[in-house]
C-alpha cells in the first residue's frame, strides 16, 4: 500500500507492480504528481541514469514530461535514440523549456495518470486522504482513508506500506520516529549545520505568472492582501520558486497560514504593480493567468531509518554497501531573503548551494526504524535537515520509489521485512537495481 501519488509514489508503485505485487496507490488529490502537477507547477530536477545502478530512472521517463533536465541531459549526448526524441519534442513545444510555473500541460498530469491506470496490477485511489492507522505491535495492519469530496471511509489491509507522503503522515500515524527542524552542528558535526538544533526549515513555495493579453485586463483592489508600495514591490510578471513562505512556521500544522499569507502577498504585490505604481501602464495588458492553490513544500518531517544520512557522508563520499539511488542536485539550502520592510513574515528565499559529486545513498535510509513494515520514499526519508538539500528534488525522489518498489518485491517473494533486503537479501536488491524497472510489457 502506496500513500501519497507524487514522483516518489507513483515511481513506487509502479515498480513494486510491475515486479508481482499487487499495489494501491492512495493520493488525496485528484491528481497525480505532487509538486510535479499542474497544481503546484514545480519541474522535475536531479540527473537519472547514474552510476553505480544506471538503470534507475526508467520511471521518470515513462511517467514524467519531457523538460529542463531531459533537455540537459539530451544535449550531452545527442545522436541517442532517446535524445533524439526529447529534442524533437522541445522543438516542437518550446514552451517545455519553462521549468517551473508554467503552463499545465508542462506537468503531465494525464500522462501519470494513464500509466498507473493502465498498470493492471495497481488499483489507484485519488481524492482519498490517509487520516487513520491500525498496528499489531511494531507493524501496520491498515490505513483508512476519507474520500475528501463524497466522505467515505475506506479500510486498506496490507503486509507492507510506502510513505511517499512528503510530510510522513503514514510514519506520523503510525507512530514511527522521526524528526523535524534542523539538527544541530553538536549533534551532527554537520558543516553547514547551525550550532544549535532550531526550527527554521525550507518553505513553501506559491508560484504564480501573468500573460499578455490583446486588451486591457483590470484587475480589483485587494485591501485585505498585505500591502505593497514603490519601495516594497516586486515588479515582475512570475513568482518562481523563491515565491517562499513559512520558513519559521511549523510546515504541517501552520500550512494553511502559510499558503493564503502566500495568496496575500501575490494579490497584494499584483495589485499594487497593476493599479497603484508609477509605472502601471506598463501592465495594463497583462493577466494575472495562474496562481497556485496548493503550496509547494521542500521540508516537513523527516522518518529515521537504519541509517540517517549526513553532509559528511556526501561531501566524503563515504561509501556503503547498501549504496541505491544516486543524488546529484547540489546541498540547495533555502533561507529567508532579509528584507527591512516584511522582517515578521518574509516571503521571499535565497538559495546557498553547495556542489558535491553523485553520491549514492544508502538503501537503509528507505525504511523506518521502528516500524518494521513501512517503506519511505520522498523528502521524508531518514535523512538532516543539510543533506534532505540535496535528495529532495524530484527526479531522484522518484528513483526512492523505485528501489522501495524493488525492495517491497523481494519483501513478497521472501515473506520479509524492509529491514531483511539490508541483512538477507542485498544482493537480491542490487539485481534489480543493475536490470531497472522492467519495461511495459
Amino acid at each position: 500500500i502506496v500513500v501519497g501519488g507524487g514522483m516518489a509514489g507513483c515511481s513506487a508503485a509502479l515498480t513494486a507492480a510491475r515486479l508481482g505485487c499487487k499495489v494501491a496507490l492512495i493520493q488525496n488529490r485528484p491528481v497525480l504528481g505532487g509538486n510535479n502537477s499542474s497544481e503546484v507547477r514545480v519541474g522535475l530536477s536531479g540527473l537519472i541514469y547514474q552510476e553505480p545502478y544506471k538503470n534507475l530512472g526508467r520511471s521518470v521517463d515513462e511517467i514524467g514530461s519531457v523538460g529542463h533536465w531531459t533537455l540537459y541531459e539530451a544535449n550531452l549526448d545527442p545522436a541517442s535514440p532517446r535524445s533524439k526524441n526529447i529534442l524533437e519534442i522541445i522543438a516542437k513545444n518550446p514552451e517545455k523549456k519553462i521549468h517551473n510555473a508554467g503552463p499545465a500541460s508542462n506537468y503531465g498530469d494525464d500522462r501519470k495518470r494513464y500509466v498507473i491506470e493502465n498498470e493492471p496490477n495497481i488499483t489507484l485511489f485519488l481524492n482519498t486522504h490517509v487520516f487513520r492507522a491500525d498496528k499489531d505491535g511494531d507493524r501496520i495492519t491498515a490505513v483508512y482513508g476519507k474520500n475528501i469530496i463524497s466522505g467515505k471511509e475506506t479500510k486498506f489491509s496490507g503486509k507492507l506500506f510506502a510513505d511517499c507522503t512528503g510530510d510522513a503522515n503514514l510514519g506520523y500515524l503510525s507512530g514511527a520516529e522521526f524528526r523535524d527542524g534542523r539538527e544541530g552542528r553538536n549533534e551532527t558535526g554537520e558543516p553547514s549545520a547551525p550550532e544549535k538544533p532550531d526550527y527554521l526549515v525550507m518553505g513553501t513555495s506559491v508560484q504564480w505568472y501573468a500573460e499578455e493579453v490583446p486588451e486591457v485586463s483590470p484587475f480589483p483592489d485587494c485591501p485585505w492582501a498585505v500591502q505593497f508600495d514603490e519601495k516594497t514591490a516586486h515588479k515582475e510578471i512570475r513568482g518562481d520558486w523563491d515565491w517562499e513562505t513559512g520558513l519559521s512556521r511549523n510546515q504541517v500544522d501552520e500550512i494553511e497560514f502559510i499558503r493564503d499569507y502566500a495568496l496575500r502577498v501575490t494579490y497584494g504585490n499584483w495589485d499594487f504593480v497593476k493599479n497603484k505604481s508609477k509605472n502601471k501602464n506598463i501592465y495594463d495588458r497583462y493577466k494575472l493567468a495562474w496562481v497556485a492553490y496548493i503550496g509547494g513544500k521542500r521540508e516537513s518531517r523527516r522518518l529515521v531509518g537504519d541509517i540517517v544520512l549526513k553532509e559528511q557522508d556526501i561531501i566524503n563520499q563515504v561509501s556503503y554497501p547498501d549504496a541505491s539511488f544516486t543524488t546529484t542536485w547540489s546541498i540547495d539550502l533555502h533561507y529567508p531573503l532579509k528584507s527591512e520592510y516584511f522582517k515578521g513574515e518574509p516571503f521571499r528565499s535565497t538559495a546557498d548551494q553547495q556542489d558535491i559529486k553523485p553520491y549514492p545513498v544508502p538503501y537503509r535510509c528507505l525504511y523506518s526504524k521502528n516500524i518494521k513494515n513501512m517503506f519511505m520514499a520522498g523528502r521524508n526519508i531518514s535523512v538532516t535537515h543539510v543533506a534532505l538539500g540535496t535528495v529532495r528534488v524530484q527526479r531522484t525522489t522518484a528513483m526512492m520509489g523505485e528501489v522501495v518498489g524493488m525492495a517491497a518485491s523481494i519483501c513478497k517473494q521472501k515473506n520479509a521485512n524492509p529491514g531483511d533486503v539490508y541483512q538477507t537479501y542485498l544482493e537480491d536488491l542490487k539485481k534489480l537495481m543493475i536490470e531497472g524497472v522492467p519495461l511495459k510489457k
